[in-house]
Order: C-alpha cells, then structure tokens, then sequence
C-alpha cells in the first residue's frame, strides 16, 4: 500500500482520490434525458413537409411489424399529402381561395402528422433505432426539474403606493418563476324560480329573485422570478383577494393559499 505524508500536497490529492473512489455514491449524480420523437421540420417548406410525409408512410410501411396499429392509418396520411400537394400546385396561380385551401390542407397534414409522433413515442419510447424505422427522428429532453413545491409563506399587505398591494412569498423549491393571480368577481343574477304553491300547514317564504350570486375566476396579473411584487392600479380602500403559485418547465405547482388586503 503506498502511503504519502501529510505534508505532501500530492498526498492530499491522492487522498482525495482515493477518498471519492471508495465512496462513489458521494459522486454527484447526473439526471439522465430522455428521447422524444420529433419531425424536425419547423422550417420546412411546403414540398419539402410533403416528402416528408411521403417517406415516414414509405419507411412505416415497410416496418410494419414494428407499427402494427399506426395512427392515422398510412393511407390517410398518404392522401392528407397528395391533397396538400394539389392545393399548393392550385396557389402558385394565386387568389386568397386557393391560399386559404392550401393552408386549410397544410393545417390538416400537420395535425395528422402530430398524432403520428404520439403513437410513434408509444411504440418506441424514444429509442433511436425504432423511431428511425418509421422515418423520424429523436431529440433529447432535458429532466432536471421537478415539478415546483406549493409557494409558502404567502402574504399581502398595502403597498407604497396609492392604489397599491404589495404581497411575497418563500423561496420555493424547483421554481423558474412565480404566476400571481387576483380574484376578480361577476354578478350573475339568476332566473326567476317560479313560485311553489304552498302546502298546508307550510307557509310560503317569499323569494327574492332579484339577489345576485356572487362568482369569478382567478386570473393572472404578473409573472417574474422573484416572489416579491407591487401590484398597482387597484381602487384605494377596496379589498382584493390574491395568490401565487410556481412554475417549471415540468408543470406548475398547486396554487399557495388565498391572502387579501384593502389597497392603499
């Protein structure tokens, strides 16, 4: 066994060395991407979106014991293609009828082809060889991010200035921004219940049809990394009800509880 002193920077790094070889679950571990199917085709031109249409039914075809229940079926993307392909010969004459046709083709091919990649992502998981069967191609997908944690801490209190809240929350774990929202009320009245003819020894209450029930619906006001924000423009003295809740690239969290205040 070799030994290096103490004193010997090259024995502190051997050590280290050695330290981190035995232990290898210290070693940070990397989060693994996974493969998702794409057409790569965003700057296509319409020919060339066409061909590619035409081969992915070409190489499905061939593969189909690998693409037993394609969907749609090859012959319908085969005629969404030759469609399109009618309709952009039709619009090189020009006329807004003929462009329109060949955009309301092109709209059809594409959402067609988008179910196609679906299933392809369910047969092949994202494996390059599989998916290069049916003509496609993959694209790794970064997976570092968690969905976010619920905000804590949530509060509001008058801001500094005139028709203003000011409200923050915690530091929140896997967040790329925060989303704050603001209740904003309807009145909807209903209709009229129609009188119930009353049944002794009831007696009738009276309605009062002219009540308002009171709903509405969170909407969002702002979005920013930090989780402390000024909200403006609000009707001094009135109160207004508020929450935030934190976003990534995986999804949203749950929305933090409701916090409310009258505007300065």
């Amino acid at each position: 066994m070799l030994v290096l002193s103490s004193g010997s920077s090259l024995g502190k790094r051997k050590r280290h060395y050695v330290r981190g070889w035995m232990n290898p679950t210290k070693r940070k571990q990397i989060p693994k991407a996974m493969k998702k199917v794409v057409l790569k085709w965003d700057r296509m031109t319409v020919l060339q979106k066409i061909n590619k249409v035409r081969f992915v039914v070409t190489k499905m075809t061939l593969n189909a014991t690998t693409f037993l229940a394609p969907n749609p079926p090859m012959p319908i993307l085969e005629g969404l293609a030759d469609a399109l392909a009618t309709a952009e010969s039709n619009a090189t004459l020009g006329g807004t009828d003929r462009t329109e046709t060949r955009d309301i083709a092109l709209q059809n091919m594409e959402n067609a082809m988008g179910l196609e990649v679906l299933y392809v992502q369910t047969v092949t998981l994202g494996d390059e060889v599989m998916t290069g069967k049916a003509g496609m191609e993959v694209q790794s997908v970064a997976t570092r991010w968690s969905e976010p944690n619920m905000p804590q801490g949530f509060i509001v209190k008058p801001g500094s200035l005139e028709g203003s809240i000011y409200m923050r929350c915690g530091r929140t774990l896997y967040k790329k921004e925060y989303v704050f929202e603001m209740w904003v009320e309807s009145n909807v009245v209903p209709p009229p219940t129609p009188p119930i003819p009353p049944t002794p020894p009831t007696v009738p209450i009276p309605s009062n049809s002219s009540s308002a029930v009171v709903s509405g619906s969170w909407i969002p006001i702002h979005t920013q990394s930090s989780g402390r924000y000024q909200h403006v423009g609000l009707v001094r003295g009135k109160i207004y009800r508020f929450r935030v809740y934190a976003q990534n690239a995986k999804g949203r969290s749950i929305a933090s509880s409701e916090a409310s205040c009258a505007a300065r």
